[in-house]
């Protein structure tokens, strides 16, 4: 029945998603806040809704065939419309980035794995260049936050369901695994603020307070690191190096979590601690090596070994890690790797980690200088907040688990976001309303 329905789940966001790439004529939607009333939308930005509104559905083991009929839909797009993509330090990063992952599927023994880590990488950028090529201004800003937003409360709302009902099997054939959805969670939370800013409903207040406790519910230590991240950056894209004192604040808030919360206390630390005044007493005694990484660590060493070192300037190949787990005979069947950044450097060595830290510094840079220029239209300057500082808090994630694994829902939504801000900020000093 689990097999049946993700099947049938596939085969409707395929025929759907194929559908808004080839049917041009405009399309009547909701307005954001104002339910009474329509607007218009073209191809693009209705596939775009689309792709926004179901990046949280992984349709089980059919994923991957799913992430490409997005890639396939997304290409087309690409091509059936004269594109003009901004020229940014993003797009020349990128694409050597990607460049440099297409030679390294010619040194690599793992080529269907390695053409699968591609795919992964490619995918984000094909999401920014079609957002960044559509017509966007306000009313349709207001709309991709709404459908975002939406779509992350629902998958957080059903993880709590899942404590209370039975659904786990039906959960788990249609949408994310829950840390995957939490590691995009720093995402939600930055469009539920900016939806808060605008509507001012505290019912939206209530859906990000709920967000921003999920990881400690679940006690997915990534995601409390995550949005902690997230926070801070949000503080340092508003106030910038005033936001050193808030900086203080959100880090004791961490600290506190950890030594007063005996699920997180107890799983961050190897040997674990009875109570707060047992881990306050021995607080000067306790290093890096008594942080509990659930094997994590073993698995770096060992992988970095293997692939890493002889190979440090252009790696081993892409794929071969993966390719390596995949077999399921290691480390009690482990088949990621658990760091993005890790499995970068076994794969494309250190001329792949350049490029790849180098796209994503151009890409947090470019919309914290958008956020900060007030020239620049009100919707600009909110969309480049949330791409900037949510991959930031995505990004943290990245170092103890595979983000990039689970691209359509981590990687999708900021990088949307970003194509629309470089679109936006066109208009200046005012938003301008275009149907």
């Amino acid at each position: 029945m689990v097999a049946v329905l993700s099947l049938i789940l596939l085969l409707s966001i395929s025929f759907l998603a194929l559908r808004y790439t080839f049917v041009k004529k405009p399309y009547l939607v909701k307005s954001p806040w104002e339910k009474r009333f329509k607007m218009y939308v073209n191809q693009k930005q209705r596939f775009i809704l689309f792709l926004l509104a179901t990046a949280i559905i992984q349709v089980d083991s059919y994923s991957s065939i799913l992430l490409f009929i997005w890639m396939v839909c997304l290409i087309i797009l690409l091509l059936q419309n004269s594109t003009k993509v901004s020229t940014t330090p993003l797009t020349i990063t990128y694409t050597l980035y990607l460049l440099w992952l297409f030679i390294s599927l010619f040194r690599t023994p793992e080529t269907v794995h390695g053409i699968r880590v591609f795919a992964k990488y490619l995918f984000p950028f094909l999401v920014f260049l079609v957002a960044n090529s559509t017509k966007t201004n306000k009313s349709f800003f207001n709309k991709l936050l709404n459908v975002s937003f939406m779509s992350g409360v629902i998958v957080n709302c059903l993880i709590i369901l899942m404590k209370i009902i039975p659904i786990s099997s039906i959960y788990r054939a249609i949408f994310w695994w829950p840390p995957a959805v939490i590691d995009a969670n720093p995402f939600f939370i930055a469009t539920g603020i900016i939806i808060y800013s605008q509507t001012k409903k505290k019912i939206i207040l209530f859906y990000i307070l709920l967000i921003f406790c999920i990881p400690f519910i679940e006690n997915v230590r990534t995601g409390i690191v995550g949005i902690t991240v997230f926070l801070l950056a949000a503080s340092f894209f508003k106030y910038k190096l005033k936001s050193l004192p808030l900086f203080l604040f959100i880090f004791i808030g961490l600290v506190v979590s950890i030594t007063y919360v005996s699920s997180i206390r107890n799983k961050m630390f190897s040997d674990g601690f009875g109570s707060a005044n047992e881990l306050i007493s021995s607080s000067n005694n306790i290093s890096i090596l008594d942080i509990n990484t659930n094997g994590r660590s073993v698995l770096w060493e060992w992988v970095l070994d293997k692939y890493y070192y002889g190979n440090e300037l252009v790696g081993s190949g892409l794929g071969q890690v993966q390719g390596r787990l995949y077999l399921g005979d290691l480390f009690g069947g482990i088949k990621v790797v658990h760091n993005d950044f890790i499995q970068i450097l076994c794969d494309t060595g250190n001329i792949g980690l350049l490029l790849y830290l180098t796209t994503l510094i151009s890409f947090i840079w470019h919309a914290f200088r958008i956020y900060n220029n007030k020239t620049y239209s009100i919707s600009a300057r909110n969309s480049a907040f949330i791409a900037g500082t949510s991959l930031c808090g995505i990004l943290a994630s990245a170092f103890t688990d595979n983000v990039v694994n689970y691209s359509l829902i981590t990687l999708s939504y900021p990088f949307v976001f970003f194509g629309c801000a470089l679109s936006l900020k066109k208009h200046k000093n005012s938003d301008i309303h275009e149907n």
